[in-house]
Formats: C-alpha cells, sequence, structure tokens
C-alpha cells in the first residue's frame, strides 16, 4: 500500500466553467499538468475523483464525461503526464435523469470514488492526499483519514487543511510531505 494524490477535477485541473460536459469548455489551469507530471516522476498514482451531477441533472451523458476525459489524458501525455484512474459520480438526489437521482456514496465527501481508487491502484488513503478546491474536496480528505490540500484564495476552511492558490503551488510542498514521512518511516 501506497499514498496518492486523488484529485478534484474542475477548478483544480481544469478551469470551472460550470457543468463541464463538452471537450470545448475544456480549459486547462497554468501549471497543472506540469505538477501532475511531478507526482508521475515521484511515482505517487495519481486519481481524478469528481462529482458530475450535470449528468443526473441531464445537461450532458456519461459519453460525455468519458470524452472529457480523454481529451484530458491526451493533453497531459503531450505534457509528460498521467492521470492512472479517473472516477466520477453521475449522482444527485435532485437529478431529472431517473437512472441517476438518487443518492450516492460515491458523490464527495462521501469515500466511494476514493476507495475504488485506493483498490485499484494499491492505495494507504489514511497517508493520501485528496486535492480541491470545494469543501466536499476537504470533507473527502476527512472522511478517508488523508491529509487536505485546498485551492482557492478563502482561508483553510479547517484544521490540518493546507490553503494552496492552484495544483501548481501544491505540489511541491505535497512531494516535500510523502518523502519526509517516507523517510521517518524508513527509519522506524
Amino acid at each position: 500500500m501506497r499514498p496518492g494524490i486523488l484529485l478534484d477535477r474542475d477548478g483544480t485541473i481544469i478551469v470551472d466553467h460550470g457543468y463541464v460536459g463538452s471537450v470545448d469548455r475544456v480549459e486547462f489551469i497554468d501549471g497543472a499538468p506540469e505538477a501532475i507530471a511531478s507526482f508521475n516522476a515521484a511515482g505517487v498514482p495519481v486519481a481524478v475523483v469528481t462529482n458530475q451531477s450535470g449528468v443526473a441533472r441531464g445537461l450532458y451523458g456519461l459519453d460525455d464525461v468519458d470524452q472529457v476525459h480523454a481529451h484530458i489524458a491526451a493533453h497531459l501525455a503531450s505534457r509528460g503526464a498521467r492521470i492512472d484512474l479517473f472516477a466520477y459520480c453521475p449522482y444527485h438526489p435532485d437529478g431529472v435523469v431517473q437512472a441517476f437521482s438518487r443518492t450516492s456514496e460515491d458523490r464527495k465527501p462521501g469515500p466511494g470514488m476514493a476507495r475504488a481508487a485506493a483498490a485499484a491502484l494499491g492505495l494507504d488513503l489514511s497517508r493520501s492526499w485528496v486535492v480541491g478546491d470545494r469543501p466536499e474536496d476537504v470533507g473527502l480528505a476527512k472522511s478517508i483519514g488523508a491529509s487536505a490540500a485546498y485551492l482557492g484564495s478563502d482561508a483553510s476552511p479547517g484544521p490540518s487543511v493546507w490553503p494552496f492558490p492552484s495544483l501548481a503551488a501544491a505540489a511541491p510542498f505535497i512531494l516535500r510531505q510523502l518523502s519526509a514521512r517516507a523517510m521517518e518511516q524508513g527509519a522506524a
């Protein structure tokens, strides 16, 4: 079991234009591909865990989400970076598409997507980091016992949450923390 990085998508890797369900609405945040590449270079698995209630709301479909993720993966690959797993939750209790109109443990801050990533990638969630720009991301970190990096200009939304203006700013800090913890465990 190893630590991993669980990234929110909109507002963390790409600009949050609200319900990004098509490739033409994807705009990368400066420095995000390079930050992901730095995790890859350090051998730290990276998963995207994203709420996609636009599916339940009838704004776009599952194929649209998959196309956006394929586009993100291709762009990252062109920059020497990769996502090891894309996980998303299409459910929302207020959805208008019956098949997706329900509550789900996968919807952040629920732990479902993180647990799926842990199972697929062999992650120790208690040694992992959740990085995102919403309270749900911080809530996910708390629900799985992970560390949290909160992106945005707001003050830190709670104890044991490190605030950063961007993923690019957070990545070096997270890598230092992971390295220091690995050295501590190696010395034990």
